[in-house]
């Protein structure tokens, strides 16, 4: 078998995830999904769990592949870098349509997993999510075909946010499936064990603080040791949750993707003191209601937002650290 996993970073640390890694086993190799898109917030460690997941499949597949989209390459230039593996010495076309109708012969004929990493970034920055940038809409065809195509290969989708055709067609009985990553939970304790950080019982509150991100915490546990001698039940002392400049950096670069109204809800969610509902977020953004509801929904989409039931009534809540740091902001 072939396994091309080129510019996929190498794994050096890996922490918990064993239910996450059984059920995409079993998702790919017992029950053949098509496509299943595994999304989650920037530094959860989707990129990390894939290629753990690789490891253990490898010889469920004669072709393995794995491709970032990081620097939005067009379906042109993707398929023929896919093609190009399945047969180097073959000229390609340039028509689209043969090109996916060539890889469509591959991926019946070979057991084949593809992993596209980074699928956010084929989204326009400054919209709502999902809307695809100007030339790339011909990737909106090419997933929903290899969903709706009858093939024996599996597309692996790694996104930040939701993926608009693959939440349709989930809904339609296709054969997809979505796995959103959560914290890291107790296995995070790992990350605190290698930075040497003390004062275990308070590992927890740190945990939870920072979402179980290992990104996150990674960044909180340097600034510990360097700071606070390891000390994490004097980091915890301050009312407010720390961010040190690095995790600042990178909300921020998240934030440059939003659009102007979805920062301006955020804002506003940020300065409340308890869960806020949709009339509420109506009233004080000055949205119409259609307005508000697709800001809601986009941010939803994202995973910036939580919508959980109060006294029959829907409100919606940001993790404590988009939270702080919007409210610094401001």
């Amino acid at each position: 078998n072939i396994i091309d996993l080129d510019k996929a970073p190498e794994i050096i640390n890996f922490y918990g995830r064993t239910d996450e890694l059984s059920t995409l086993s079993k998702w790919i190799v017992s029950d053949r999904f098509r496509v299943i898109s595994l999304l989650g917030i920037s530094g959860i460690g989707k990129t990390t769990l894939s290629l753990k997941l690789i490891q253990q499949i490898k010889t469920n597949f004669n072709y393995i592949i794995y491709r970032t989209l990081r620097f939005s390459p067009t379906l042109t230039t993707t398929l023929t870098n896919l093609l190009e593996i399945f047969a180097p010495e073959t000229e390609t076309s340039d028509n689209i349509e043969t090109l996916l109708s060539q890889l469509q012969k591959y991926l019946e004929k070979y057991r084949c997993c593809i992993i596209f990493d980074d699928v956010h970034k084929l989204f326009a920055p400054g919209k709502l999510s999902g809307q695809y940038k100007s030339g790339y809409e011909d990737y909106r065809d090419f997933f929903q075909l290899l969903v709706t195509v009858s093939h024996q290969s599996c597309l692996l989708l790694i996104s930040r946010e939701k993926i608009p055709e693959i939440t349709k067609l989930e809904t339609e009985n296709y054969p997809v499936q979505t796995l959103i990553l959560g914290s890291l939970g107790a296995a995070a304790n790992e990350i605190c064990q290698k930075h040497q950080l003390v004062d275990r019982e308070s590992w927890e509150k740190l945990i939870n603080n920072y979402q179980g991100n290992p990104r996150w915490l990674d960044i909180v546990a340097t600034t510990i040791q360097e700071l606070f001698s390891g000390q994490v039940a004097e980091f915890l002392e301050y009312e407010t949750l720390i961010l040190p400049e690095a995790l600042q950096a990178e909300l921020e670069q998240q934030l440059q993707h939003l659009s102007p109204v979805e920062i301006r809800v955020m804002e506003q969610i940020a300065n409340q003191n308890q869960p806020i509902s949709m009339g509420e977020i109506i009233r004080k953004s000055e949205l119409s209601i259609q307005e508000s509801v697709n800001v809601i929904q986009s941010l939803k989409k994202r995973l910036l937002l939580d919508g959980q039931l109060e006294n029959n009534l829907t409100v919606f809540t940001l993790n404590p650290v988009w939270k702080e740091y919007l409210k610094n902001k401001l």
